[in-house]
């Protein structure tokens, strides 16, 4: 079979090592109720809490508070922010083994990031579209609040039928299953990832040199 050059590409901890959505916010949010959300979420009952929530009710906690201090900023103020946090913090975290998998491929990127973010990555590498997780404005001011990608991802498998995919995410399973190929970086998980997958998928693994988890 003739591989695509449609390739679906993840960005957190994939392109980057970065959860671009909470870096970002560390990144332009300088207030001590802010901190002290991301301090609780950061602790063994919070991960645990939000990790819950969203398994029963599909609702990030985290996400949906942490985000509320985007109300009140323009799109301009978020895509000159996004600019300046791609090019200071994210690109000396590139990935630089997967980066070298986009030449000569036509890059989607799928991601449950800030489109602000994605669209940001996507035209620098010149990927050939963005799906990601869209923040919600009125009359151009943000007003904290978003609609998740993340639940919707599996309705990319409408949109493209042959396509490679390069991933960390566990929750892409689908995707990879009915790729043509799939790439994935792995954090001390590969077993999990094999326990998974099929032994006859075509699949290429990549060890994340930093810790995720």
């Amino acid at each position: 079979m003739k591989k695509t050059n449609n390739i679906l590409v993840d960005i957190c901890w994939t392109l980057f090592s970065s959860n671009t959505t909470f870096d970002f916010l560390d990144f332009i949010i300088q207030n001590q109720h802010y901190s002290r959300i991301r301090k609780f979420y950061s602790s063994w009952f919070g991960r645990r809490f939000n990790l819950l929530i969203y398994k029963l009710f599909h609702y990030d906690c985290q996400r949906t508070q942490c985000l509320r201090f985007l109300r009140g900023f323009t799109h301009q103020q978020l895509h000159t922010l996004a600019e300046q946090f791609y090019t200071e913090y994210l690109l000396p975290r590139r990935i630089q083994p997967v980066w070298k998998l986009l030449d000569g491929k036509d890059v989607i990127l799928v991601s449950g990031t800030l489109d602000i973010i994605a669209q940001t990555v996507a035209s620098h590498i010149g990927a050939k579209a963005y799906y990601a997780s869209e923040l919600l404005y009125n009359d151009d001011i943000c007003i904290g609040k978003y609609h998740d990608f993340l639940l919707t991802k599996r309705n990319l498998l409408h949109l493209y039928s042959d396509f490679q995919i390069i991933t960390d995410n566990i929750t892409d399973i689908d995707l990879i299953r009915h790729a043509q190929h799939a790439t994935i970086i792995t954090y001390n998980n590969t077993k999990h990832w094999e326990a998974l997958l099929s032994a006859n998928q075509s699949i290429t693994f990549i060890h994340g040199t930093q810790s995720r988890y």
